[in-house]
């Protein structure tokens, strides 16, 4: 299976970064936020995605099916009865209500009633993939990604399922949605994928020319507006040390840099506006306040990869990592 060699790659990188447990360590930046711990492990589950509907609701997923729920903005988490012990990878939700689960075994996951009940489906195809990303513009049309190379739409808020790409040879690791018509979508061969048309018709471009430094595979993918976008790499550089850039877009794709970063796994990136954004990684969470010319380490975490992200705006954002420490940042 192809995760499974991204799954390798992830539990390498967490044993050798040790298993030390970190305090609580506030970093001012230009912003003027910190970042304050509000949920400890405290499980043997590990964990994937994290998505907030707005300041208070929030929920996290992992591994066995685990799904955790806040109502006060992550001061408390409690567990969700998810009805699965898939691993669950990518979570969204449109509202405090209405949201959806991506995860192994050919599953996604839909709920009405904030994860109180969850209804599960295998839509046709690959009955082992694993969805890894989704993006909804509106609580009705949806796509999802997984990691056999497919993409579904859904324009019934994910009663029904339709493919509009399958059996590529990429891992489809990252996809979003501007609207209804524009999306892009990222694969681990280093492959954009765009969208002007609802998905009907896809145009890939590769892009193996870059000065990477090393090689690398794509993880995840952001775009502020139609113009200004942003990939997070992964080095495989093995054991001499190589750097994972950052690659950056802003001519709506047709020409792509690389911006260095200081570290060699960027997981997940976010940007509140055109020059404010943040990226989790390898040993904490970068920022840059240029667009992503620059970025630097804002707060280190010691006590496992961080793996997703999420701000609701530019005052108030969640990170995750991967042995399910959750931090909070607000502006001071």
């Amino acid at each position: 299976m192809k995760n499974n060699f991204l799954h390798f790659i992830l539990l390498l990188v967490i044993l050798i970064m040790g298993c030390k447990k970190d305090e609580n360590i506030t970093s001012p930046t230009p912003t003027q936020g910190e970042w304050k711990i509000v949920r400890n492990a405290d499980t043997t589950n590990n964990f994937w995605g994290l998505c907030f509907a707005d300041q208070m609701n929030g929920w996290a997923i992992g591994n066995s099916g685990i799904i955790l729920r806040t109502s006060d903005g992550g001061n408390s988490w409690n567990n969700q009865e998810s009805g699965t012990t898939s691993s669950l990878k990518c979570v969204y939700f449109a509202n405090a209500q209405k949201g959806w689960i991506g995860g192994g075994n050919n599953s996604i996951g839909m709920t009405t009633n904030g994860g109180a009940t969850w209804s599960w489906q295998q839509p046709d195809g690959e009955s082992r993939r694993t969805f890894m990303s989704m993006s909804f513009p509106n609580e009705n049309t949806g796509w999802i990604v997984d990691n056999y190379g497919g993409i579904l739409h859904t324009k019934d808020g994910g009663m029904t399922w339709i493919a509009q790409i399958s059996g590529t040879t990429w891992a489809i690791t990252s996809v979003q949605f501007l609207d209804t018509q524009e999306g892009w979508a990222v694969a681990t061969n280093r492959v954009v994928l765009h969208t002007t048309d609802g998905g009907n018709n896809w145009t890939t471009k590769i892009l193996d020319t870059l000065n990477y430094g090393s090689t690398v595979i794509f993880d995840d993918i952001f775009f502020y507006n139609r113009s200004r976008g942003w990939i997070a790499t992964i080095s495989l550089a093995g054991t001499i040390k190589s750097l994972a850039p950052i690659v950056y877009t802003s001519d709506t794709g047709k020409t792509w840099i690389c911006r260095p970063s200081q570290v060699e796994w960027i997981e997940s990136l976010q940007f509140v506006t055109e020059n404010l954004g943040w990226a989790v990684c390898s040993n904490g969470i970068l920022h840059t306040i240029d667009g992503g010319i620059t970025w630097n380490n804002q707060f280190e975490v010691s006590s496992g990869l961080l793996v997703d992200l999420y701000f609701v705006n530019q005052s108030r954002g969640w990170v995750i990592t991967y042995t399910g420490d959750i931090y909070r940042y607000q502006t001071l």
